[in-house]
Order: structure tokens, then C-alpha cells, then sequence
């Protein structure tokens, strides 16, 4: 028997209707959306979004946190999403701070993308502490393009999509939402969550462990770069006491250790400079004048101890050789002179670019002969490179 015209085409609907919602599984659903800089994204539907611990990450799947092209208003219900559950994380686990790290790729100028990547950090941060995050458990900076997760090659680097060349043209995307990113970096608490590549909240229903991922190399931690001044109180006693100050300046390296990250060692290049001053001649109480005494020259500094994340006690040892002068005004003297000290240095983070402390220290010094001498003062460092969120 044949069919009619308008059974056959109710047939050939139904066919149709069945193969679309067959494709893929439940959980594979997905909405297109535009993306932060303009670009289409295919982005999980609610629900299917989970926060990972990937070192000292929170790490967010199944989508993406987006913004309107060019601005810092955050857009699209998978953001919405993301940011709901980096809330319930950090209300669950109350010991967190977090650091919330925002990233251009390299399209626009470097102070542009600088100051549009603060604007986006400081949105998701205002985003969670309207979800009721406290906000002294969070901190934002805004990275611009200079910690890219890929290098961008030249046909990419600081091209306007259409001057790329078509034959690029995916690459170049595909790497600029690489780039393209926000992060949630862990500055305290860390041992509070659960082990790596476990998922600290996922969608209602799922089980909360995935098998542990691989960390990208350039996501590793790094070791922390810091600039770092220092002066104080000096003091020498070659038989009598000599008093002044010191102060110099080095660049130091630092790297954190141990299962929890309690552990600190660090070390680096400084130079230094120490003057001191007696109210007499050749260190003779009573006699016309004074006599004085300057060191001058480069010097080693090695670090090592432990402590939380924001706070560390050290145990410094420092050794010197340079150049020293001895004044009286009767046997005026210049010689090469050297120095070592140990003691108690004690760091505290106050900002995720400056830490600041103090430190107690004695040795010795070729003053007249091997001479005992102490300093106490305070330390300021500025911190640079990827490492500073864990440096101090």
C-alpha cells in the first residue's frame, strides 16, 4: 500500500528530530556563545561545571569565564555557573585565600591589555564577594600578555585577526584562547584541600574524583624573583665600640618545599656597605679626633627554614669580600677586607609584589684583625617573575 504524500513527509520529520538529539551524550550538551574577545565558544551547559585542584589551582571545567569584547562586564550563563561553584568551594573550605589572576592574549597594546586584564580580575573578584565571599580571602591582578600558558609565534604575536594570514588563521585562534584565561591561584590554605587532580565541587549527582592530571610546564610553580633592600644598625668592637649603619641591595631566588610548602630556602647576589665611627683617634678614649672604618663589596646570602604562607623564620648566613678603608687622620689605611655573619631573618608577605622583615646577625670582619660585629635592621623586597604569588 502507498504511503501519502503527507504521511511521508511526517516520516521523513521524525527521522530528522530523532538523529539531532542522538549525537553525543547527556552530559555533552552544549550552548555556543561569544566569547571574551568576539570569537564563538562551545560552552557546557550549567551543571556539568567542576573546580579541580591542579597545584595550587583552582581549576575550572566545563566551560569558560567570558567577558563582553573589550570590557571587563562579565557575560553568559557558564560564567555565571563557574563563579557559583569557586563560591561554594570557598565558603566550604574557609582556610583559602585565593589570588584571582586575569590574562590577555597578545592582540592590543601591553598597557591596554594591562589595564583591561586588572578591570577583569577585579570583576570576578566583586562577582564572588556578592556571592558572599569574604573579601580579605581575595586578591586580583591583572597579568596583561606577558605570562602567556603558549608562546605565539610571529604570525600571531600582536596580530589583528585579520591581518593574519588564513592559513594561520585557526592556529592563531586557538592559541589566543589559550591565553586567554583567568586563574584562581591558592596563596593560603592550601593543605586543606583535597589531592591533586581531585575535584573540589562538581556537578549534583557526579563523584567528586578525577584521575589526577598532568600540570602543563608552564603552569608549574616557579621560583619566586625578589629585589631586596635592607639597612640597619652596625656595630664592630675591635677593643672598643665602633657604631653606624649599613644597607645594600641584591636580587635573590627563593623557592618554597615540603608536602605542605612549609619549608623555605633562598639565596642570591648583594652589594653591601658598612661604615662605622669611634669619637677617638686610633680607638684611644681621650685622644683628638676620631677614627672611622667603611667596608664596600659584594657579597653571598643564603636563606633556609620554613613556616606558613605568610610569615617565615630563616636562618641567614651571609659572606663578604671587599674593599675597606680605616681613617684616623695619622695612619690612614686602604685594604681588601672580608666578612661572615649568621642569624635570624624573619619575612612576613604583605602584598602579592612586596614582603617585608627584619634581621639579627653576627660575625666577624677584618677591621684591624678579626673583629666581632653585629647588625640589626629591616629587609623590603619586590617581587617579580611568575613565582611572586608564592614568594616572600
Amino acid at each position: 500500500m502507498r504511503a501519502s504524500p503527507l504521511l511521508s513527509l511526517l516520516l521523513l520529520v521524525a527521522c530528522k528530530v530523532s538523529l539531532s538529539t542522538s549525537v553525543g551524550s547527556p552530559g555533552a550538551r552544549a550552548d555556543a556563545s561569544l566569547g571574551a574577545d568576539g570569537e564563538t565558544h562551545t560552552a557546557a551547559l550549567p551543571g556539568s561545571t567542576r573546580i579541580v585542584r591542579t597545584g595550587n589551582k583552582l581549576d575550572y571545567e566545563g566551560g569558560e569565564i567570558e567577558f563582553e569584547t573589550a570590557k571587563a562586564t562579565l557575560r553568559g550563563r557558564t560564567t555565571e555557573n563557574i563563579l557559583d561553584r569557586l563560591a561554594e568551594v570557598l565558603q566550604k573550605i574557609p582556610e583559602l585565600q585565593v589570588r584571582i589572576e586575569a590574562h590577555t592574549d597578545s592582540r592590543g597594546s601591553r598597557e591596554y591589555n594591562r589595564k583591561l586584564s586588572d578591570e577583569r580580575a577585579a570583576a570576578i573578584k566583586a562577582a564572588l564577594i556578592k556571592r558572599g565571599v569574604p573579601g580579605a580571602r581575595l586578591t586580583s591582578e591583572g597579568m596583561g600578555e606577558d605570562h602567556p600558558t603558549q608562546d605565539e609565534p610571529a604570525a600571531c604575536k600582536n596580530k589583528p585577526e585579520d591581518n593574519v594570514t588564513a592559513a594561520k588563521r585557526d592556529e592563531c585562534n586557538r592559541i589566543w584562547a589559550v591565553n586567554r584565561r583567568a586563574a584562581f591561584i591558592v596563596t593560603s590554605g592550601e593543605e586543606a584541600l583535597p589531592p591533586e587532580g581531585t575535584a573540589v565541587t562538581g556537578a549534583p549527582g557526579e563523584a567528586t574524583a578525577t584521575p589526577p592530571t598532568a600540570v602543563a610546564k608552564s603552569d608549574e610553580r616557579r621560583p619566586d624573583w625578589a629585589l631586596r633592600f635592607f639597612g640597619g644598625y652596625t656595630l664592630i668592637a675591635p677593643g672598643v665600640v665602633y657604631h653606624g649603619g649599613h644597607f645594600g641591595v641584591g636580587v635573590h631566588a627563593s623557592q618554597r618545599f615540603g608536602n605542605k610548602k612549609r619549608g623555605y630556602i633562598g639565596g642570591g647576589p648583594r652589594l653591601h656597605y658598612r661604615g662605622v665611627r669611634n669619637g677617638s683617634a686610633n680607638g684611644t678614649p681621650g685622644a683628638v679626633g676620631g677614627s672611622s672604618f667603611h667596608e664596600f663589596g659584594p657579597e653571598g646570602d643564603l636563606l633556609i627554614g620554613g613556616g606558613s604562607a605568610k610569615v617565615v623564620g630563616l636562618f641567614s648566613l651571609r659572606v663578604g669580600l671587599g674593599l675597606g678603608a680605616f681613617r684616623d687622620g695619622i695612619s690612614d689605611s686602604n685594604f681588601f677586607t672580608g666578612w661572615a655573619l649568621g642569624g635570624l631573618v624573619v619575612l612576613a608577605k604583605v602584598a602579592p609584589r612586596w614582603s617585608v622583615g627584619g634581621h639579627l646577625e653576627a660575625g666577624i670582619t677584618n677591621m684591624v684583625g678579626i673583629d666581632p660585629l653585629a647588625e640589626i635592621g629591616i629587609n623590603v623586597a619586590w617581587h617579580f617573575g611568575k613565582g611572586r604569588r608564592k614568594g616572600i
